[in-house]
């Protein structure tokens, strides 16, 4: 097991990194700080956080610029609420970006300077454990807490001194703070104390220099005045817009009148305020949330056995999903062979169902199997794989995490889910429809919806477009009565069984060539039973770059922007105009493509869905 190192700031006595530190030790409570003292980063099965703040002021710093070192020890790290003030010269931050497992920057400001784009912008991290905000009836206006930064540590840099603009003394605005208030508490952050609630304590109005002060004021909602010292104190502003309340050390001129309209407009600041800190709070929580799991990913890696059957080949679903698996954790795959006559020997024993099969696993040969491999998790991945519930008992009190999958509810919920999903520690079902109104009951059961492996279904620019549309399944009744009215007028190419013009049943790489030699790929959305469903196939063709159609459900915009990333057709006597239409106007086609590729390639890839099982799985052996 390795170990988590946050590198940062933490000697420079500073308050707001004091805040910072503590923030992140409640955070990662399991964490080893290191101050920016320390160069050299320990070996590769531990995790380095770089969390002290604005640490990339003008551009990256030691040791993170040593590019060569991170490649050479092939070091795992992330970024939170890092910050810039200044443009960099330097293209490091957006290496960097690229190279980690997350990299998390509090505001767009930064992200701008560091040439960073089309990245998730954060927020200053103490915003996840925000100070509590104070009741207006408790706002006390004559009682001020003044935070005064000089500067000077500042301006031997010239593109801060051309920032700051001197020109009013510290002695200027005490006069001028003053005339406003009867109680003034004086401070600089120059400490070794963390606790920034209790020097705040009962004032009812702030006016601060220092970065946190603004920032202690937004979570606790009290009115302010900014000394636009530095970058980061206006960008925050402008964020929060309340940008008109930040002045420059020479606008001495203004604070009077500043004062008094942020006494009057005490309920809109803090309106604005809490707007913004239950924006920051909420993107926190999801981003820590991805961040623990990559750590853990890392610093404890799980040991996973995962059984199912791979009986359409490289491009057979259950293969891409354990193929994806494989490069998040310690992955064994093993090949019960389900579908074939002399099926593995830990099918202790097979029953064929209307629809499907039943495969009760032996429980022995999987201790087996658990003790060579020195596993933590089994992942029983469809088939109608399952143990009975004695063994689940005994599977249980050694600590496996037993996760079963089904890929082919509603219509197999009868024979297989109904009958062994409550034994599982967790239970996936690919279907929306099920996990609402099949598996009501069962706390244990999560939506695991289908997606694609980009190392398996990937987008062809080579391969001929030798159709308008191209189908890949079997062929029925009612796809065929589309199929026939589409021939009348454009060039269809159908694979799979049944057609009476098919292309033959592709798989692996021919499987990928076949949908890719199309302008259009339809997927049919209905089941053998006739549930509507969002289908394996429908996520195939989008990582192959391609336009798709299917049938409308409203669980569909889950995954995509129907209209703008994906077409559909409420009823299958509709599929012959919509292919008309986009055939003819083909760059309103390219846009919806370009924009469900995207999509796709952005949460809808099986190492996305997996993080999530992942998560799960942590969470349900108190990791998280």
């Amino acid at each position: 097991m390795g170990k988590l190192y946050i590198w940062g700031w933490w000697q420079g006595n500073n308050l707001g990194d004091n805040w910072i530190k503590l923030t992140l030790s409640k955070i990662f409570p399991y964490a080893t700080f290191i101050d920016t003292s320390v160069t050299e980063f320990p070996n590769q099965d531990d995790f380095i956080i770089c969390g002290g703040g604005g640490l990339f002021i003008y551009d990256v710093i030691c040791p993170w610029y040593r590019t060569n070192r991170i490649n050479e020890a092939n070091l795992s790290f992330g970024m939170i609420g890092l910050g810039a003030e200044f443009k960099h010269k330097t293209d490091t931050a957006n290496y960097l970006c690229k190279k980690s497992k997350f990299f998390y920057v509090r505001d767009q400001y930064s992200l701008d300077c560091m040439n960073i784009n089309n990245h998730e912008r954060s927020y200053d991290i103490t915003f996840y454990h925000p100070l509590k905000k104070v009741e207006l009836t408790d706002i006390s206006l004559d009682k001020l807490f003044f935070v005064w930064r000089d500067g000077k540590d500042l301006i031997s840099n010239e593109l801060f001194e051309k920032y700051i603009q001197y020109g009013s003394s510290f002695e200027e605005w005490k006069n001028v703070a003053s005339d406003n208030f009867k109680t003034i508490t004086y401070d600089d952050f120059q400490t070794k104390d963390d606790d920034i609630d209790s020097r705040i304590a009962d004032s009812g109005f702030v006016i601060s220099g220092r970065y946190h002060g603004i920032v202690a004021a937004i979570q606790k909602g009290l009115p302010f005045v900014a000394i636009d010292i530095c970058p980061k104190i206006r960008a925050l502003l402008e964020e929060v817009g309340l940008d008109e309340y930040c002045i420059k050390i020479s606008e001495i001129e203004k604070l009077d009148a500043l004062i008094k309209k942020a006494k009057l407009n005490v309920e809109l600041i803090r309106q604005k305020a809490q707007q913004y800190v239950e924006t920051a709070k909420c993107c926190l929580e999801k981003q820590l949330i991805s961040a623990k799991l990559e750590i853990l990913k890392v610093i404890k890696p799980l040991n996973v056995i995962h059984y199912g059957s791979y009986w359409m080949k490289e491009n057979d679903v259950v293969n891409t999903m354990s193929n994806d698996l494989a490069r998040l954790c310690n992955l064994t795959k093993i090949d019960l062979h389900a579908y074939e006559r002399n099926y593995d020997h830990r099918i202790k024993n097979y029953t064929k169902t209307p629809n499907g099969s039943l495969c009760l696993l032996d429980i022995d040969l999987l201790m087996k199997d658990i003790t060579e491999h020195n596993a933590q998790v089994i992942i029983l991945n469809s088939g109608g794989l399952y143990v009975d519930e004695l063994s689940f008992s005994k599977l249980k009190k050694l600590n496996i995490v037993v996760v079963l999958i089904s890929l082919s509810d509603p219509d197999v919920y009868p024979f297989n889910g109904k009958v062994y999903a409550e034994q599982s520690s967790l239970y996936y079902t690919n279907s929306k429809y099920s996990l609402l109104n099949q598996y009501t009951n069962l706390k244990n059961v999560s939506l695991l919806p289908f997606a694609a492996s980009v190392e398996h279904h990937y987008f062809m620019p080579q391969v001929e477009k030798l159709y308008d549309v191209v189908i890949v399944g079997h062929a029925r009744k009612e796809r065929e009565i589309v199929v026939n009215e589409l021939e009348k007028f454009c060039k269809v190419g159908c694979y799979g069984n049944g057609w009476s013009n098919s292309l033959g049943c592709v798989n692996g790489e021919a499987h990928t060539k076949a949908i890719n030699s199309g302008k259009i790929y339809i997927s049919f959305s209905k089941t053998l039973a006739g549930y509507n469903n969002v289908k394996v196939g429908l996520f195939e063709a989008m990582a192959c770059n391609q336009f798709i159609i299917t049938g409308y459900m409203e669980e569909l915009s889950d995954y995509f922007e129907i209209g703008k990333e994906i077409v559909c057709y409420h009823n299958e006597s509709e599929i012959p105009e919509l292919v008309k239409y986009y055939l003819t106007h083909e760059s309103e086609r390219e846009k919806i493509r370009t924009a469900g590729y995207e999509r796709f390639l952005k949460e809808h890839t099986y190492e996305s869905r997996w993080n999530k099982v992942l998560l799960d799985i942590y969470s349900y052996n108190g990791d998280m």
